[in-house]
C-alpha cells in the first residue's frame, strides 16, 4: 500500500504485553507518519488515555492484570469517541459479537493476519474520525455526509473485496424498487437506501483470512463474520445523527422467527425497514455467484424467498416482495448486469 494512501499524523495508542509485536505495529505505523505510544501495562496505559486525547486505541484481548475487554470497558467511561481495534492472536480467542456489541468496538484484528490488514483498519478508523470531526464543525446535511462516508468506506472494502461493494449497490438498487412499491415516505426511503448502501461496511473489521476464503466457512469462521452487523453498528453509533439508520443495519441479519444475530429479534421487534433490507439482502445473495455456491435464477431466488416466509423473513413483506420483483422483471435483470464485474 501506498503511504500516500494513508491520512498522515494520527495518534495511536497500542497496549500488547507481546514487546516484539509492539515493536512491529510501532514500526509500521510510524513509517506511514502516525505518532504511536505503546504500553504493556494496561493500568499505566489507562491512566495515559486519560491525560492525553488520542484518535485510536490498539489492544490486546487477553492480558493480565486486566484483560482488553475490561481495559476497553474502563476507557469507555471517559472516552466515547476513541476508535478501538481489538486484537487477539487465534481465531478461537476472538471476542464474542456481545463483547464488541456492548463496548463499541469497531474491529478485530487477528494477529496471523498480514499486517496490511491492520493497516486498511487504521486507515478507515482515521478517514471515519476526520468525518466526524466535519460533521460536528460544519454541520453538514445528513444524506449528503452518510454517501459521502459510505463511499469511503465501501471503496476500502472494494478494494479487497469487489463483492462487498457490487452488492451493495444492487441491495441499494432492489431497495428502492421495493420502496416505491410499498409506498414508503421520503425519509423512510432515505434512512433504508442510506443503510442498504452501509449495511455491510462492518466487515472492514472481518480478518481477509474469513472475508476472502475461496470456499464454505468453518462454524468459527462464521461466528467472526457474524460480527459485521455489530462493528457496522458500532461505527454508526458514535453519534446520535445516524440514529435511525443503526438499528436498520444491525439487524438486517435478524430471523422472523427469532433464530437469527446478533440479538435473535422476533416477528415486529425488528424494525421494520431492517426486515425489508433483509429480504433484499438475501435476494442478491441467492441470485449471484460466490466462491462456495453458484448463481441461482431469478426465480429460484423468488421461490426462496416464499419458502423462508415466516421463517426467515416478514411474511407480508415477502409475498409483496415477490409481486414487486415480478413486476419489474426487466429493471431487475439490469441492475443484476449493470452491477455484476464480468
Amino acid at each position: 500500500m501506498n503511504s500516500n494512501d494513508i491520512i498522515k499524523n494520527a495518534k495511536i495508542l497500542v497496549i500488547d504485553e507481546d514487546v516484539n509485536m509492539m515493536e512491529i505495529i510501532s514500526e509500521i505505523l510510524t513509517g506511514y507518519g502516525h505518532t504511536v505510544v505503546t504500553f504493556t501495562e494496561p493500568v499505566s496505559a489507562i491512566e495515559e488515555l486519560k491525560s492525553s486525547k488520542y484518535d485510536l486505541l490498539i489492544v490486546n484481548y487477553l492480558m493480565s492484570p486486566v484483560n482488553g475487554d475490561r481495559v476497553v470497558e474502563l476507557v469507555r467511561e471517559f472516552d466515547k469517541e476513541i476508535y478501538i481495534i481489538l486484537m487477539s492472536m487465534h481465531r478461537d480467542l476472538a471476542p464474542s459479537i456481545e463483547t464488541m456489541q456492548n463496548l463499541d468496538i469497531q474491529a478485530y484484528f487477528e494477529k496471523s493476519s498480514r499486517f496490511d490488514q491492520l493497516i486498511i483498519m487504521i486507515q478507515s478508523g482515521i478517514k471515519y474520525i476526520e468525518q466526524i470531526r466535519k460533521v460536528k464543525s460544519m454541520n453538514l446535511k445528513l444524506d449528503q455526509y452518510l454517501f459521502d462516508f459510505a463511499q469511503i468506506l465501501l471503496n476500502t472494502i472494494t478494494a479487497k473485496d469487489h463483492y462487498t461493494g457490487e452488492h451493495s449497490k444492487r441491495v441499494k438498487a432492489y431497495c428502492e424498487l421495493f420502496a416505491k412499491s410499498l409506498g414508503l415516505s421520503s425519509s423512510d426511503t432515505e434512512n433504508l437506501l442510506t443503510a442498504a448502501s452501509f449495511h455491510d461496511v462492518g466487515k472492514i473489521g472481518i480478518p481477509d483470512s474469513v472475508l476472502l476464503k475461496n470456499g464454505k466457512l468453518t462454524d468459527d469462521e462464521y461466528d467472526t463474520i457474524k460480527l459485521h452487523p455489530v462493528i457496522a453498528a458500532n461505527i454508526f453509533s458514535v453519534s446520535d445523527i445516524f440514529d435511525a439508520i443503526v438499528p436498520i443495519i444491525k439487524h438486517h441479519h435478524e430471523r422472523y422467527d427469532g433464530n437469527g444475530y446478533p440479538d435473535k429479534l422476533k416477528g415486529d421487534a425488528i424494525e421494520y425497514l431492517a426486515r425489508i433490507l433483509s429480504i433484499c439482502d438475501s435476494f442478491d445473495a441467492i441470485v449471484s455467484k460466490r466462491p462456495y455456491k453458484d448463481e441461482c435464477s431469478i426465480e429460484e431466488a423468488l421461490e426462496e424467498i416464499k419458502k423462508s416466509a415466516n421463517t426467515q423473513f416478514d411474511g407480508s413483506l415477502s409475498e409483496k416482495f415477490i409481486d414487486t420483483i415480478n413486476q419489474n422483471m426487466d429493471h431487475v435483470k439490469d441492475i443484476i448486469v449493470n452491477n455484476t464485474s464480468k
